[in-house]
């Protein structure tokens, strides 16, 4: 069974739990952790698709979950119905 890494588990979490965010509000979310660390994570995540992120401008990225990662195996069921969704195309990679 492979390791879950306990960072990339703790964006999942906080992402499931507050559904959109920025790098910014994530990285004070998780304050145990450096910048370069939950950046480190989020671009593994983006890459391998279970983050999805837009970049509305240079200097905000905003990050969620994409449909079908809501329910991860070490995450409970949750819901977008209160948030609003960027109605533009996403990019699930940075590249």
């Amino acid at each position: 069974m492979a390791q879950t890494d306990p960072l990339e588990s703790a964006i999942y979490r906080e992402l499931a739990r507050v559904g959109l965010c920025s790098l910014d509000e994530l990285g004070a979310l998780l304050s145990g952790y450096t910048k370069a660390e939950i950046t480190a994570a989020v671009d593994r995540l983006t890459q391998k698709g279970t983050v999805a992120f837009r970049l509305p401008d240079p200097a905000r990225l905003i990050l969620w979950l994409p449909p079908g990662y809501s329910t991860c195996r070490h995450l409970s069921p949750f819901s977008h119905s209160d948030r609003t969704y960027l109605t533009e195309p996403v990019s699930t990679s940075p590249y």
